[in-house]
């Protein structure tokens, strides 16, 4: 099967189980992205047991036609990804990146994603000049994670380098609500699993100069998404 252009619903809905779309095909059905993980692992499991006309037979309920007819659409065309630039790798780097004058600021967008939620997951990192150009990227593959424990895991790895780097300012850009209002304060880390990585955090900031952080939307993070989702892909 070639995970890019899917021939058949069956290999279309495993690579929409993994792809990065899910949420957004979530919010268009009215549905979590856990419970429209499960309903498109129960249909795989159907399909290969019966021809694939009888997928849109014994529909339950409005939001699974929505996500039938969907999958349909999606199956005439390619599945296409941004392109972006390759940069130099963090981990090549022994020097900042960063001019050596003045009073620069490293701007990170990081991402972590997990298929399966938990599953396989991974890190992406984008480091930026602030008000200039992209000067490197990480990604790499982290075992089995939940969502919330990749993004935070990629907080962490980009911190690791800017710590690295003796980077002394840092605005740090994601797309996890969650995990900002945790870094502001605003909400309490209660999770066993998030707590050791909050401090690590909390550690790896705690001699900078600045540390800002702030909540964008997912449009505005594709390219630390796409490096996330290559690191899985490459696995």
């Amino acid at each position: 099967m070639n995970p890019a252009n899917p021939e058949t619903l069956s290999e279309l809905l495993k690579t929409l189980e993994r792809s990065g779309e899910l949420r957004s095909l979530a919010r268009e059905c009215g549905l979590s992205v856990r419970e429209l993980r499960r309903r498109l692992s129960i249909w795989r499991r159907e399909l290969s047991a019966a021809d694939e006309e009888a997928l849109g037979e014994g529909i339950p309920d409005e939001a699974t036609a929505v996500v039938a007819a969907k999958a349909k659409k999606v199956a005439s065309r390619k599945i296409e990804k941004p392109d972006f630039p390759t940069l130099d790798r963090a981990e090549d780097l022994a020097d900042s990146p960063l001019p050596g004058e003045g009073r620069p600021t490293m701007v990170l967008h990081t991402d972590g994603a997990s298929r399966g939620n938990p599953g396989p997951a991974a890190v992406g990192v984008v480091f930026s000049i602030k008000g200039g150009e992209k000067v490197a990227e990480h990604c790499e593959t982290i075992g089995k994670a939940t969502n919330n424990v990749a993004e935070y895991r990629a907080v962490v790895a980009a911190l690791e380098h800017c710590y690295r780097w003796r980077v002394r300012r840092v605005h740090l850009k994601m797309d996890s609500e969650l995990i900002v209002r945790q870094l502001h304060g605003t909400y309490r880390v209660k999770s066993p699993d998030l707590r050791p990585l909050y401090q690590q955090v909390m550690f790896l900031t705690k001699g900078m100069d600045e540390f800002r952080v702030a909540h964008i939307k997912r449009a505005q993070n594709a390219h630390a998404d796409v490096l996330a989702n290559r690191a899985l892909d490459q696995k």
